[in-house]
């Protein structure tokens, strides 16, 4: 456990927000902009009583009070500082905040707009640069990725860096990863610009490719369609031979991400569904571990076929599993349901999170995410709060090439662990130190979210646990 000082570095989303403070705003607008509509109709219906027939009336006993008590009236609704004025100029206010935020918002669109095609055209530069050294890169790519691409962009240098200096220069400098990956859609572009027009063209009808990829899903996308993915078998029961999991109800989400590990070490395939049952009802937290195997197609369900589908915002088939699992275990219509992820664990259980047809089955209302990209699923549904854990020097959250979105039910926070190794930075033991982080934190954003998880009962109850494993796996 540990302080705000010693390892998180920034929260994003959540309560506090800057989507959150926008939609403030845009309340406090809508306040303003109503209380100007009762103060003109209050004006409206109090001007009338300078023409009520008995006040008109008394004009011709007392001329004087008359026109005093006349002019009172018109000065409070329609005169200068008067209900009407007033109406406008809180009217006005409302119009003004409204558009300021119109602006706000424009002008962060068109700032991410901006960085989009950056990172496009230096992507493309480099693939236009360099193939054969990148074409070599890419083998590398899937088990550290952007070493490759920066040994390129600095080789005089960092040819004479040993390893663990090579990691320590990417735990420091991480956002370098993240927009050259951000460019991997023009990088394939610039490759491909190498080839002979009538080459490039014969290669991309041949394999079925765009011409064009603005973006790293875009070639993600493309990539993962070349494989052909098949249905899955889902079977009750870890590993012949394994000793049955049997996971406590967490405390904490330290012990939420403990108990993932404790997941995690189940062997290829396994999920764990842990059904929670107090005085307050049954739920269930649904622990999705992350990439099995970094082959293409085989058995593993969790592949490198899974990791390009998920960037490309497709339907995997430890999705599939996944849901065919959550029916086994006769999870009912309606019962509260917490997906909590690592890796391709997390970006898995935010797309279906944000999947309207799984979430009208079951009823998720909180995601957490270990070490996991998921910008590439732009929106969830405000029911469902969303938590995601990123350490500074771990690649993998960053394969997305994108910050999370800021929104008020999506809260991203990271923290500085560094471990000296790729490995190390991605690993759960890591992660667990994290939240701990998070669990010790006093930033709005972060006690609101644990707030709603103890609320929620998936952390802090003492219920009893039952534990159901699954195994998911492609079928030949």
């Amino acid at each position: 456990m540990g302080d705000d000082g010693g390892g998180i570095v920034s929260v994003t989303g959540g309560a506090g927000g800057i989507e959150a403070r926008y939609e403030d705003i845009e309340t406090l607008a809508r306040l303003f902009d109503d209380t100007g509509d009762g103060l003109r109709s209050w004006a409206w219906d109090d001007k009338g009583i300078a023409a009520d027939g008995d006040l008109v009336e008394s004009s011709v006993l007392s001329p004087l009070t008359f026109t005093t008590a006349e002019a009172a009236v018109l000065k409070a609704t329609i005169g200068p500082g008067g209900l009407a004025f007033e109406a406008v100029d809180l009217e006005l206010d409302a119009l003004a905040m409204q558009a300021n935020v119109v602006i706000l918002r424009g002008v962060d669109d068109l700032q991410r707009q901006a960085v989009e095609l950056l990172d496009y055209l230096v992507g493309r530069t480099i693939g236009a640069l360099g193939p054969s050294v990148l074409l070599l890169g890419a083998l590398t790519l899937a088990t550290s990725p952007g070493l490759a691409l920066l040994a390129y962009l600095n080789r005089d240098e960092l040819a004479t860096m040993s390893q663990e200096q090579l990691i320590a220069l990417l735990e420091e400098h991480p956002e370098v990863v993240q927009h050259l990956l951000n460019g991997g859609g023009g990088l394939v572009d610039g490759l491909l610009d190498n080839l002979p027009p009538v080459v490039r063209d014969a290669l991309l009808a041949q394999l079925g490719l765009d011409p064009l990829h603005p973006t790293t899903n875009d070639i993600a996308g493309d990539l993962a369609a070349l494989f052909e993915d098949t249905d899955v078998s889902v079977t009750e029961g870890g590993a012949a031979g394994e000793e049955a999991r049997s996971l406590a109800a967490p405390g904490s989400i330290e012990e939420l991400i403990r108990n993932l590990d404790k997941t995690n070490s189940g062997a290829d395939g396994e999920i764990d569904i842990v059904r929670i049952e107090d005085e307050n009802g049954v739920r269930y937290i649904v622990n999705l571990p992350g990439t099995d195997d970094f082959g293409v197609g085989g058995a593993a369900v969790r592949d490198t076929l899974a990791n390009l589908q998920l960037v490309g915002g497709e339907e995997t088939a430890y999705a599939r599993g996944i849901r065919e699992a959550m029916e086994s275990a006769g999870i009912p219509p309606g019962a509260p349901v917490a997906l909590v992820g690592h890796s391709q664990g997390g970006m898995t259980a935010v797309q279906l999170a944000g999947n309207p047809e799984f979430t009208d089955r079951f009823n998720v209302q909180h995601v957490v995410t270990a070490g996991a990209p998921t910008a590439q699923v732009s929106h969830l549904p405000d029911s469902i709060q969303a938590l995601s854990l990123e350490n500074t020097g771990d690649l993998v959250p960053l394969t997305d090439g994108e910050d999370n979105p800021d929104q008020p039910n999506r809260t991203t926070v990271r923290f500085d662990h560094p471990t000296g190794s790729v490995g190390g930075n991605h690993a759960l033991d890591t992660y667990a130190v994290g939240a701990g982080l998070v669990d010790d934190s006093t930033d709005p954003s972060l006690v609101e979210t644990l707030q709603q998880l103890r609320q929620d009962g998936f952390v802090g109850s003492d219920g009893t646990t039952t534990t159901s494993t699954y195994t998911i796996a492609r079928t030949p």
